[in-house]
């Protein structure tokens, strides 16, 4: 007996899109999701969705502007902690002439962080179109 269904991506890009569409922003991840499968729930009872997929899947639509809120961290960073893309450092020249890594940015989403690493603790999604 299947107890859920996964939607496709298509599926909940859509959701996310009527979701923001509807109420403009949400305050955090879990608001968002919880208005996602609201939408979800519409086309097949049985569908749910992560959070995770949710975060990444808005992250990288394009109509989302993301709000991230983070914290300092050692951990070394090599794909994007919003959207698992890849980061790509941000470079800029000392006073010697010297190439300098000053912040890592995502080719995907608006993700940045200086020099010192920093993960996401928080996040608020606001609707751009």
């Amino acid at each position: 007996m299947i107890m859920y269904e996964l939607p496709t991506e298509e599926e909940i890009r859509n959701a996310i899109y009527k979701a923001l569409k509807k109420k403009k922003s949400f305050p955090s991840l879990v608001e968002l999701r919880k208005n996602v499968i609201k939408e979800l729930k519409k086309l097949n009872e049985k569908y749910t969705v992560s959070m995770r997929r949710v975060r990444i899947i808005a992250a990288r639509s394009g109509f989302v502007k993301l709000d991230i809120k983070t914290k300092a961290s050692d951990k070394k960073l090599k794909y994007c902690p919003v959207c698992g893309g890849r980061l790509e450092k941000i470079k800029n020249y000392s006073l010697l002439g010297e190439e300098v890594v000053v912040g890592y940015k995502c080719k995907f989403c608006q993700y940045k962080s200086g020099s010192k690493k920093e993960l996401p603790v928080r996040y608020s999604f606001h609707f751009i179109r």
